[in-house]
């Protein structure tokens, strides 16, 4: 019972060898070096964006009206490059 056990295990991961063999050789091949993209010639990292805010001027109000930080989410106003 234990031999035959053995014997569909091994057959199995021979038969999961094989599928895998081919199926890896149906793909197409890793690009070249000279196939890869290349990255503009910039100094910032892909996806980063560099832009500089100026803060809005806050009200300045007693102790009993203060503004609350979820109260000043996105009060800032973006500044060109001319304007730095």
């Amino acid at each position: 019972m234990h031999i035959l056990v053995g014997l569909i295990v091994v057959t199995v991961l021979l038969a999961g060898f094989v599928l895998g063999f081919r199926l890896q050789r149906g793909t197409t091949p890793p690009p070249l070096p000279h196939e890869q993209p290349r990255r503009p010639a910039t100094d910032r990292l892909p996806g980063e964006i560099s832009e500089f805010r100026r803060a809005v001027a806050v009200p300045h109000l007693d102790r009993t009206q203060r503004l609350r930080p979820y109260q000043l989410w996105g009060r800032t106003e973006r500044v060109t490059a001319a304007e730095d």
